[in-house]
């Protein structure tokens, strides 16, 4: 769901860019106070691994694609605070780089990907009992990818309120937005908990870990 530059109404990308950065900046500070140094290693090939995924989209319609975005994989690995951090570098990578999502907009997409996707998920896996933990983290990658794309298809939608010239008319951005989401996020789904459960029979130490990491994360200050 990369967002272009020049699509968004100056107002609502300036707005983006002011809450996003704000979140950013926070999950660096409580990610650096909680870093250690046998994370380092997972983060690294963690951000590799949904970078790549990220990388293969495809158009959906006026200048937006369509791909994976792995918030609730790196929410179960490292936390909320380390996934919205993880996200981010790659989404300023794909900007500067490789052209995937305007610089304008950037604040846009790591509102919608790392700070919305990764703070649903989390809500999600936090209210699932232990018990249904697997089938909890389904719903939270669906919900990941659902809850960004609603986000960024009512942004569409306000920019072209706004200002016709920009953005998409809410009749077409939100069903066709939420529509292919809804699906996307069923493949997100599957291939979320594909990854955690192997993880969790060939290197279990990693989930624990983040649990250990994520309990206190929300009481620091």
């Amino acid at each position: 769901m990369h967002i272009s530059d020049g699509l968004m109404a100056p107002v609502i990308w300036i707005a983006g860019m002011a809450i996003a950065l704000a979140f950013v900046a926070l999950a660096f500070r409580r990610v650096e106070r909680r870093l250690e140094d046998r994370t380092v290693p997972y983060m690294a090939i963690l951000a590799a691994g949904i970078f790549l995924a990220q990388m293969l989209n495809f158009p959906i319609i006026g200048g937006t694609t369509g791909h994976l975005i792995g918030a609730a994989l790196a929410v179960a690995l490292l936390g909320p605070w380390g996934a919205i951090a993880i996200i981010f570098t790659i989404l300023v990578i794909q900007s500067l780089v490789f052209g995937d999502g305007g610089i304008t907009a950037l604040g846009l997409n790591t509102l919608n990907m790392a700070v919305i996707g990764s703070l649903a998920a989390w809500g999600v896996i936090r209210l699932t009992p232990k018990r249904y933990k697997l089938p909890g983290i389904a719903v939270a990658a669906w919900a990941a990818v659902f809850l960004g794309a609603t986000a960024c298809a009512i942004e569409l939608a306000l920019s072209h309120a706004i200002d016709p010239s920009y953005g998409i008319d809410g009749i077409i951005a939100l069903p066709s937005m939420m529509g292919l989401h809804s699906v996307i996020g069923i493949g997100e789904a599957i291939i979320t908990t594909s990854v955690i459960a192997f993880l969790a029979k060939v290197a279990p130490e990693t989930l624990g870990m983040a649990q250990e990491k994520a309990k206190g994360e929300f009481d620091a200050t």
